[in-house]
């Protein structure tokens, strides 16, 4: 009976024993997978620590950490903890922002160009440059540049001038000259682009060019009969000569010419552009009717413009004789 009853009492301690040990080994285990291991960086630094901790704030709170101000914990306070989770207090820096020669100090935690700029609330047009990179890695006290820049773009049409092709013709005087076809310039539109560096123009750029009208080349007719003699006219030395559509007129037209002069014989009404007043001519008849002769312009006609001619007679019956015909003008020194 009492070798019964001492192996009872020491199978019983066994228990007791076993059962403490294994109660201890439940209670460590489960405390072991309650905890997580996390990384507290703190301005780079890096500590593992393990936290029982379920939110982000109620580790800080734990590990009796306050931020202080301005500083800024990543995740947010209310972030679940997760196993190897990184916990970041970030400590603002100062940088310089320099725009338009301008300079103000800012804090910010951001590591990069962009986050700085983003936490100053400072926007970005596309075309702006800033110096370093918006990707580039940012040091304390570092400066960073904006420069605003600004295209300006609008268009403008240029005309493009025609060719002149010119074929002889043997039946013409040297110095005369017939238009067979005329010419035509023609239109380019340019699209210019206008680029501004803080509101100073920096460049003009031709960006693009379309010709919307092909210009057309002028085909022209000029003389290679040699001119009358000079002897013909009197020594006088011929400059040109242009064949003139020719009409006439009489003193009821008026007795002063556009020169001031008296209207008379031998003086005639031309377009200006053409034939400049005051330039001595010699009109020659095409069809056998008498040749007008030397001659002066000295007068202008609302209807005498281009190659036509208007020449003076002393009486409505001689004008009205003439009537309307083609003459060949010779231009004198």
């Amino acid at each position: 009976m009492n070798i019964s009853q001492g192996k009872f009492r020491k199978k019983l301690a066994t228990i007791l024993i076993g059962g403490t040990l294994l109660s201890s080994t439940f209670t460590m285990g489960f405390n072991t997978v309650l905890g997580k291991d996390v990384n507290l960086i703190v301005d780079g630094q890096t500590r593992e620590i393990m936290t029982y901790s379920s939110t982000v704030g109620s580790f800080l709170k734990t590990e009796r950490i306050e931020l202080e101000d301005g500083e800024v914990v990543t995740p947010s306070l209310d972030e679940k903890i997760t196993p190897e989770m990184d916990i970041i207090i970030s400590t603002p820096k100062n940088y310089v922002i320099r725009e338009d020669e301008e300079e103000r100090r800012v804090k910010s935690t951001g590591k990069t160009v962009e986050e700085v700029l983003e936490e100053a609330e400072i926007e970005l047009d596309e075309h702006d440059v800033v110096t370093p990179a918006l990707e580039s890695k940012v040091s304390p006290n570092q400066t960073i540049s904006i420069e605003r820049v600004q295209k300006e773009t609008f268009t403008e049409e240029i005309t493009l001038p025609f060719e002149k092709i010119q074929n002889e013709n043997a039946d013409m005087y040297k110095g005369e000259t017939k238009i067979i076809e005329q010419g035509v310039e023609g239109i380019q539109v340019n699209t210019i682009q206008n680029t501004f560096v803080n509101d100073e123009l920096v460049s003009i750029d031709t960006i693009n060019s379309e010709i919307i009208q092909e210009p057309v080349t002028q085909v022209e007719e000029i003389g290679t009969k040699e001119t009358p003699s000079s002897a013909a006219l009197e020594g006088k030395n011929v400059k040109r000569v242009v064949t003139m559509e020719a009409t006439a007129y009489d003193p009821t037209a008026g007795s002063k010419t556009a020169m001031g002069t008296r209207a008379r014989v031998g003086a005639v009404a031309v377009d200006p552009k053409v034939i400049p007043l005051g330039t001595k001519l010699y009109v020659e008849s095409l069809d056998g009717f008498t040749s007008y002769g030397y001659c002066v312009a000295e007068d202008t006609g609302g209807a005498i413009k281009g190659n036509r001619i208007d020449l003076f007679y002393n009486s409505n019956s001689e004008a009205l004789r003439f009537g309307r015909r083609n003459v060949r003008v010779y231009v004198l020194d």
